[in-house]
C-alpha cells in the first residue's frame, strides 16, 4: 500500500513539474502557462496570457512578425480582472 501511494505521489509531482517549470518561447500553451491570441494584423498582435505564459506569448509575436519581415515591440499590457493579462505588439 505505500508503494501504491509513493508512485502516485511522484507520478503527481512529474504532471505538476510539467505545467509549473518555466516556459519558453517554443513552449506549448498549456491550463497554466496560457497564451492565446485574440487579434492580429500585418502591423500587430494582441494576446491574452498568463503572467507564466508571458515567454510563450512573446514567442507568438516575434513568430508572426518574422512573417512579414519584421521585429516584434512590445506596446504593453493591461491587467485583466481575472489572472491573465492582454499584451499587444507592433511589427516594425
Amino acid at each position: 500500500m505505500k508503494y501504491k501511494v509513493l508512485a502516485f505521489g511522484i507520478a503527481s509531482l512529474s504532471l505538476i513539474a510539467g505545467c509549473l517549470g518555466p516556459a519558453g518561447k517554443n513552449s506549448k500553451p498549456n491550463a497554466i502557462q496560457r497564451a492565446t491570441i485574440l487579434s492580429q494584423g500585418a502591423k500587430s498582435i494582441t494576446i491574452e496570457h498568463s503572467e507564466w505564459g508571458k515567454p510563450i506569448a512573446f514567442g507568438m509575436a516575434e513568430k508572426h512578425c518574422s512573417k512579414i519581415k519584421k521585429e516584434a515591440v512590445y506596446g504593453g499590457g493591461s491587467q485583466q480582472y481575472g489572472p491573465d493579462l492582454i499584451s499587444t505588439w507592433r511589427c516594425e
